[in-house]
């Protein structure tokens, strides 16, 4: 899983434009106004935020960002002052927009109005006051409590300033996390609380007994080692960055427990959004910010359910053919032949040539998660690169020997799919051809993103060296019948209301058995839609292919219908579905 995902302020202010003259524009004119207000968003984005301008540039001034502008901290403290604020933002880039007519642009402006347009539709809706209070900043699996963490231990310092921004940086947390458990009380108040409060309390209270062995001070410590600033600055930040940790970013967990153990239980609502005032409305907004699609809730649950049926048909059609095969692979039998993760990645990298179109030598390391923030759960994650950035590109992997079996097929999938050809080869492909900055920083598209990592790792099995063909068979297509009822589960959950009786009975009926249905629903209920980006995308990716396939026939080609899936970058499936189809005509 993807962790870095950015949740910080993507819509910003923009510079308003008048329009004045004749009725009929010149068209000249307006695609340069457009080229202007795109970019004027770019930098207003990074000017706004300082984690996002260190993360995505190396060098901010190349693309007209004065970093003089940006106040050092991990965001706006979350208030109604500054959710006003943000909605005044949005209305102001919203007019601006607006005076474009999508018919005066260029088709590469086209595009990008597209995706800036879809993520303003949806970003408009849910600034109506009516769901004041329902975001859920404290989620248990995506929080800004877990994101936090591996934040700060992946931190890039690239020169001296660098250690004396992170300092000032670490020292916004108890302040900013502040600022979200009163809203979380708030919400409390409101009647719009919906938290796994145990998780959240249980993280919060492993991070506070790390104390200063946590993952963040010894990755941090490394970094500033490597500037070489001499012993006598080297011990003096060490001391600085150790007292910020101790006085402000321990504090702000121990706040948090102290939050968890105050809640009120009964005001926490335990069921799905569809309980809640304005709560399906909000999942449904909710479900198309996750997925990309503007199809219905309805039309994606035929999609779900018939992508479930053709999974399962197919693994019958297997196991008829081998009725061992299961039993391995139910009992985890089925092995590759890789012991270590390094092996694993220049392996793809060179067989996926000829499936996919070419970025050159991508430049990477991989370095451990540390141990504090490891689980069972992960097994490795990839950091966004900046754009303009010279160092390797990372990825973080699970070392822990009890945590994972490396020689897994899940492993050698999930390597794919945080590596190549995904998010890794994605990102890459990206930045390589899609040139708008704005495009490729803070268009968020969760649903292509992890949708196309969750096809490639698919996708990647049939690379595998002594695996047969129908053990890869078997474990693809297992892997997409859970994921769709996972998907139908969420929908199930916060869209038609289901209990946890109503869940146990779903799986129960489709032969899918979970140790603890307290535990599964509890993950869903507490993270709407979390797992959505990665399923409903794959569905829609893999459908465009099914679709691709059966009009071209023997002319169709691997190679040229991954170049129209990435051919724009993260983009609503509405672009993709337009890029796919012009890949249709051009090889009939």
């Amino acid at each position: 899983m993807n962790v870095k995902k950015i949740t910080l302020l993507m819509l910003s202010a923009v510079m308003a434009f008048s329009f004045t003259g004749c009725s009929k524009k010149d068209t000249g004119e307006e695609q340069k106004k457009f080229d202007e207000f795109m970019k004027q968003e770019f930098v207003e984005a990074m000017e706004q935020s300082y984690p996002n301008t260190h993360i995505i540039l190396e060098n901010p001034k190349d693309y007209g960002v004065d970093i003089s502008k940006t106040k050092i901290q991990i965001d706006k403290e979350l208030n109604e002052a500054t959710m006003k604020e943000n909605k005044a933002l949005n209305d102001k880039s919203a007019k601006a927009f607006k005076e474009f007519d999508r018919e005066d642009l260029r088709d590469d402006q086209k595009e990008t109005y597209d995706v800036y347009s879809y993520m303003l539709d949806y970003t408009t809706e849910m600034n109506d006051s009516k769901f004041d209070y329902m975001s859920m900043p404290l989620e248990s699996m995506t929080g800004m409590h877990t994101q936090l963490p591996t934040l700060f231990s992946d931190w890039t310092l690239r020169n001296e300033q660098d250690v004396k921004d992170v300092i000032t940086l670490m020292k916004s947390v108890r302040p900013y996390m502040d600022s979200l458990l009163e809203y979380t009380k708030k919400q409390e108040e409101k009647g719009t609380l919906m938290l796994d409060i145990k998780s959240v309390k249980e993280y919060c209270e492993k991070v506070v007994k790390e104390d200063v062995n946590s993952s963040v001070l010894t990755g941090l410590n490394e970094s500033i080692d490597n500037l070489k600033l001499g012993d006598e600055k080297t011990r003096q930040y060490k001391a600085e960055l150790k007292k910020a940790f101790q006085e402000y970013f321990l504090p702000a967990y121990s706040d948090i427990i102290k939050t968890m153990k105050e809640l009120d239980s009964s005001k926490n609502n335990a069921m799905g959004l569809s309980h809640m005032k304005n709560g399906k409305e909000y999942y449904e907004l909710l479900f198309k910010q996750a997925t990309g699609t503007d199809k219905s809730i309805e039309d994606i649950k035929k999609e779900l359910n018939s992508m479930s049926r053709s999974s399962l048909l197919a693994v019958q059609s297997v196991i008829s053919k081998n009725k061992n095969l299961y039993d391995e692979y139910a009992n985890g039998e089925i092995k590759t032949k890789y012991t270590d993760f390094e092996s694993m990645l220049k392996d793809l990298e060179n067989d996926c040539k000829d499936d996919f179109p070419s970025v050159g030598a991508l430049d990477y390391k991989i370095k451990p998660i540390g141990e504090d923030l490891a689980s069972g759960g992960v097994a490795a994650y990839f950091n966004i690169p900046a754009l303009d950035g010279t160092t390797p590109k990372q990825i973080r992997v699970n070392m822990l020997e009890d945590a994972l079996d490396v020689q897994s097929l899940e492993t050698f999938s999930t390597v794919a799919h945080e590596g190549i050809p995904g998010h890794m080869y994605q990102i890459a492909y990206a930045y390589k051809n899609v040139k708008d900055p704005w495009r490729n920083s803070m268009a968020s598209f969760l649903g292509y993103t992890e949708g196309y990592a969750t096809y490639t790792e698919l996708y990647a099995l049939q690379y595998l060296d002594g695996v047969s063909a129908d053990a890869v068979k078997l474990q693809q297509n297992m892997v997409v019948y859970q994921d769709c009822l996972v998907a139908l589960a969420d929908i199930g959950i916060h869209y038609e209301g289901w209990t946890k009786e109503d869940a146990a009975k779903f799986l129960e009926e489709n032969g899918l058995a979970v140790t603890d249905i307290s535990d599964f629903y509890n993950q869903l209920q507490a993270n709407p839609t979390a797992f959505l980006s990665y399923y409903v995308g794959y569905v829609q990716l893999a459908n465009l292919k099914k679709d691709a396939q059966e009009e071209l026939k023997d002319k169709f080609n691997d190679k040229k219908f991954h170049e129209a899936i990435l051919k724009s970058g993260a983009a609503p499936f509405s672009v993709v579905e337009e890029n796919v189809k012009d890949y249709i005509e051009s090889a009939k």
